[in-house]
């Protein structure tokens, strides 16, 4: 009996040892995640249970040494039981071609286009030498294009992955040699019969589509379809209709969007697409007959082109954005395409705003927002075209242009399709540039004059639509490169109002000096650096203050002028002379200029102060010269008033050179009362009379014998 329960707890130490193992197993396998027992463990537990209990009434002793083993086996109470659903693992990634591997997939097509250069060439060698007859150069070709079918048909039976690649391209080459072959039959040679040839190359193209709808290889319909799209002009070189051909490429069209329906190729679906439009147009600019065909033509292809975008799209990627730019660009392109065809395309265009409008409702049921706002914008740029047509006005295309672009870009932002926003920006930017060469502002009430308020409006509406959309933050001092919606459009807007104000000024206020855009330029500069920085960007500011300094030395000549550009001009200068000393008081006082910017960057304050104090006594001295110029005031007053005005400056320049320790300003000061004293003495005493002379020298002594003043007291202190 003893022996008997050795041997029992034996096995059951042996079967504890290994539900050991396999839970380590399985938390190894499982990591993180918590899984219940299996249910052989589950059984194999409960069975060592019972057999220790059954053990436990014969012996005490053996119950003592069972009972921790089996208690660290036991499952807690809290622990799921259910365990029927195994957990699901995860798929494993995709593994990625390497460079050597796309190499060695690539081989396959470029040996077969040699292979067909060569078998081209080859029949050319041939037919030079008269080795061969006609017929039996074309009977080898259509061997040769049976045979890679039937290699290709072996091959692919052995469902093999290294051979499927080739199996693809050698049903390409079978697809090409026979085409080219009954091209050069029917046209070169002139042995087959065109409609015998025809008859030949309708059987290999539904070979090729056959072939595409079986294997889902996107390069083989790309190579298809554009191949299949060249029997249009055969068809035209055989006197074929217009609407015959037409047919064909919509028969041709459709028949591939099953390949692609089933497939989901969508790059295909754009070339073919693009193929057939133009297809359409070519077989048009030929004919020149019938337009109803070609319109509706180009109206059932977009139409499919929608289906089809919707089926394979259902399913929103990564680059869903891209796509939606693709659908709409090539339906841009599709309105486009019927204004051209046709003098009278009303009926067209609303049949295209009926189905964008319609695909526009289903994908608002559908809830794919921003496919609605394409088929939006789409309805509403065929209304333009359709009001366009119906030449309601002579000038109605001057605002349709640019609006067309405008809403085009705003869509482009709007659902996030990089390749569209520059594209259509391109477009807009050349919709403005013509308008600015093409329209004035004069006449005041024309629509002319009324879209450069639009455009700017344009401008200004898709900063702030950027803006919105833009969710770039920098946090601590990390290094921001600079963009175009948040730095450059700030200034290309600006550029473009004073641009307006500029032509403006010139049509309506000055006749020679821009001095209202001048002035306006001085406040926007001011109003600048009170705006907020996500409004103005970073180069904003520094581009008005060149703009700014380039004004202020148009102003420092004497201008000819007359009437009411004589106090324009005056006004402008001292706007000037304001604005400057306004700047450099704030930053004396430590104000807003000098806590929102200067303090922030490592600008020498004293050569600031220097520049500014030259700039204004420049300004100061070009208006008494102008003054003088346009005979305002006498030349004896503009004399006298020079030189108080090179002792003010001196006296400011020391007096701020005492409450800040500005050298250069100083050194300036001293120079400028040196330059102030030598032309007093040498030059105004002989050129003024004796009541100016004493005048001026009163005021002269009386304002350095305060400066004087100032001076010694600064110095006495400097000494204690």
């Amino acid at each position: 009996m003893q022996n008997d329960i050795e041997k029992r707890v034996a096995f059951l130490e042996k079967e504890v040892h290994n539900l050991r193992l396999e839970l380590h197993q399985l938390k190894s396998a499982t990591k993180d995640v918590e899984q219940p027992f299996p249910i052989v463990m589950k059984e194999t537990s409960e069975k060592g249970h019972k057999e220790i209990q059954r053990v436990n009434n014969h012996t005490n002793d053996s119950v003592e040494n069972i009972r921790p083993k089996n208690q660290t086996i036991q499952k807690p109470k809290e622990r799921p039981q259910k365990v029927q659903q195994p957990m699901k693992q995860p798929l494993p990634p995709k593994k990625q071609k390497s460079f050597e591997e796309i190499i060695v997939w690539s081989l396959p097509k470029i040996f077969m286009v040699i292979l067909v250069l060569g078998v081209l060439w080859g029949l050319k060698l041939i037919s030079d030498f008269g080795l061969l007859s006609t017929v039996v150069k074309l009977v080898l070709a259509y061997g040769l294009s049976i045979g890679l079918f039937i290699i290709a048909f072996t091959m692919d039976k052995k469902k093999k992955d290294t051979t499927q690649v080739l199996t693809v391209v050698l049903y390409g080459g079978t697809f090409i040699i026979g085409i080219l072959t009954t091209a050069a039959g029917a046209i070169i040679y002139e042995v087959l019969g065109l409609y015998f040839a025809l008859f030949i190359t309708f059987i290999y193209i539904a070979y090729g589509v056959s072939i595409c709808y079986v294997k889902k290889n996107e390069v083989l319909s790309i190579f298809v379809i554009f191949t299949s799209l060249l029997l249009p002009y055969l068809l035209e070189y055989m006197n074929f209709n217009g609407p015959s051909i037409l047919l064909y490429v919509l028969i041709i069209f459709i028949a591939m969007q099953l390949v692609f329906i089933k497939h989901i190729q969508k790059i295909a679906l754009y070339i073919s697409y693009s193929f057939s439009l133009l297809a359409i147009m070519i077989i048009w600019i030929l004919n020149q007959e019938q337009p109803w065909f070609y319109l509706a033509s180009a109206i059932i292809l977009n139409v499919f082109l929608l289906y089809v975008w919707w089926h394979q799209n259902k399913l929103r990627g990564k680059t869903i954005a891209l796509h939606e730019g693709l659908l709409f660009s090539l339906s841009g392109l599709t309105i486009a395409m019927i204004n051209l065809i046709s003098n009278e395309p009303e009926l067209a265009l609303l049949s295209l705003t009926i189905v964008y409008m319609v695909f526009a409702y289903y994908a608002y049921q559908s809830k794919m927002k921003q496919l609605v706002d394409v088929m939006g914008t789409l309805s509403l740029l065929s209304l333009f075209n359709l009001l366009l047509a119906l030449e309601l006005s002579s000038s109605l295309d001057i605002v349709l242009f640019p609006l067309c672009a405008f809403i085009s870009v705003m869509l482009a932002i709007r659902i996030g399709a990089k390749m569209m926003k520059i594209t259509y920006s391109i477009l807009f930017t050349i919709s403005v540039f013509s308008h600015l060469l093409l329209s004035d502002v004069k006449p005041f009430w024309t629509i002319e004059h009324a879209n450069y308020l639009f455009i700017l409006l344009y401008l200004i509406v898709i900063f702030l639509f950027e803006q919105k959309h833009q969710n770039v933050q920098v946090e601590g001092k990390a290094k921001v490169n600079l963009s175009f919606s948040g730095d450059i459009l700030p200034i290309v807007i600006t550029g473009f109002f004073f641009y307006y104000v500029n032509i403006f000024n010139y049509s309506y206020i000055s006749q020679e000096y821009p001095y209202a855009t001048y002035i306006l330029l001085a406040f926007m500069m001011f109003v600048s650096f009170f705006m907020p920085k996500h409004l103005t960007g970073r180069l904003l500011k520094y581009v008005f203050i060149f703009a700014f300094a380039i004004s202020m030395i148009n102003l420092l000549p004497s201008h000819y002028v007359f009437g009411m550009d004589i106090w324009l001009n005056i006004i402008a200068r001292l706007v000037y002379v304001c604005s400057i000393i306004a700047f450099m008081v704030d930053i004396l006082m430590k104000g807003y200029f000098y806590q929102t910017w200067i303090r922030k960057s490592k600008i020498d304050l004293d050569g600031l102060h220097t520049v500014c104090i030259l700039a204004v006594m420049m300004l100061l001295y070009g208006l008494l010269n102008q003054l003088q110029f346009d005979q305002l005031i006498s030349p004896i007053f503009v004399i006298a008033s020079k030189t108080i005005l090179l002792f003010i400056v001196s006296s400011i320049s020391l007096w701020i050179s005492t409450i800040q320790p500005f050298r250069k300003i100083k050194v300036m000061g001293y120079v400028v009362i040196v330059f102030a004293i030598f032309k007093l003495v040498f030059f105004d005493l002989s050129s003024l009379n004796l009541f100016i002379r004493a005048i001026l020298f009163i005021s002269i002594g009386g304002l350095g014998l305060f400066l004087s003043n100032k001076l010694l007291s600064k110095k006495g202190k400097g000494e204690e």
